[in-house]
C-alpha cells in the first residue's frame, strides 16, 4: 500500500502545482501583409493627426476631409490642412490648394502620390507643371512601391507599403501607406537641404454605415 500512497501524494501535488501555475498568455493573432492595396473611400470626417519634426522645429498637422466636390465634372476630396484647403481626385492624386477662397497653387496634371493598387514592384511616372504665386516649375517624378514593411508610430503598428518619390531636383520622399487608415502614417521627405518627417498620431475615421467595395471587414464605427 505504500508505493500506491506514494502515487497517489504525488498526483496531489502536481495537480496543486498545475493550478497554482499561471495561464499560459493567449496567442496574439498578427494580422497578414496584405499583397496588394486599392484605392481607399474617403468620407467628410475623416481625420488624421501627424507631429511634424523640420530641422529644430516640431508641430502638429491635422488634415480632415471636408466634402467631395464636383469641379467641371471631375470628383475630388476636398481636405482641410490648417487653413488651406487641399483638393485631391478620388484616386488621391494632389490637385491644388485654396486658401481664401482663390486658388492657392495647383499641379497639371494632378500630382500621382499613389497608383493603384499598391504592390510592391510597381512603378509609374510624372510629367507636369506646378503653378503658385511664385511661378510655375516643371516637374519629372518617378514613383516606386519598394517593400510591404511594419511601421511602428505614435498611433501604432500598422502594415504599410513603402513608396519613394525621385525627382531631378533636390527634391525626394519615402512615405508608408497603411491600408487600415486610408491614408499614410509617415513620410520621411527633402526639400533642397531641409529634411522634414510625419509620423500619425491619430486617426479618427468618420462612421461607415456599408463595407467599402471589394471589403470583407465589418464597417468601422470608430
Amino acid at each position: 500500500m505504500a508505493p500506491l500512497l506514494a502515487v497517489l501524494m504525488l498526483l496531489t501535488l502536481t495537480g496543486c502545482a498545475a493550478q497554482d501555475r499561471p495561464p499560459a498568455p493567449a496567442a496574439v493573432e498578427t494580422a497578414k501583409m496584405p499583397a496588394m492595396a486599392t484605392a481607399p473611400s474617403w468620407r467628410p470626417g475623416d481625420r488624421w493627426v501627424y507631429g511634424w519634426t523640420s530641422g529644430g522645429e516640431s508641430g502638429v498637422k491635422t488634415v480632415e476631409a471636408i466634402e467631395i466636390k464636383e469641379i467641371n465634372r471631375v470628383s475630388y476630396y476636398v481636405a482641410r490642412v490648417g487653413e488651406v484647403e487641399t483638393f485631391y481626385t478620388r484616386d488621391l492624386h494632389w490637385a491644388g490648394t485654396m486658401a481664401d477662397g482663390r486658388v492657392a497653387s495647383r499641379m497639371t496634371p494632378p500630382q500621382p502620390w499613389f497608383s493603384w493598387p499598391l504592390e510592391p514592384g510597381r512603378t509609374w511616372a510624372h510629367y507636369a507643371t506646378y503653378e503658385d504665386r511664385s511661378g510655375k516649375t516643371e516637374f519629372n517624378d518617378q514613383y516606386s512601391v519598394v517593400a510591404t514593411e511594419v511601421v511602428e508610430v505614435p498611433a501604432g503598428r500598422f502594415n504599410a507599403f513603402k513608396i519613394v518619390r525621385q525627382t531631378d531636383r533636390r527634391d525626394s520622399d519615402q512615405y508608408w501607406y497603411a491600408p487600415e487608415v486610408r491614408y499614410y502614417v509617415k513620410w520621411i521627405g527633402r526639400r533642397g537641404e531641409a529634411q522634414f518627417e510625419e509620423q500619425l498620431r491619430e486617426y479618427h475615421p468618420a462612421p461607415r454605415l456599408l463595407p467599402e467595395p471589394g471589403s470583407t471587414a465589418p464597417p468601422s464605427t470608430r
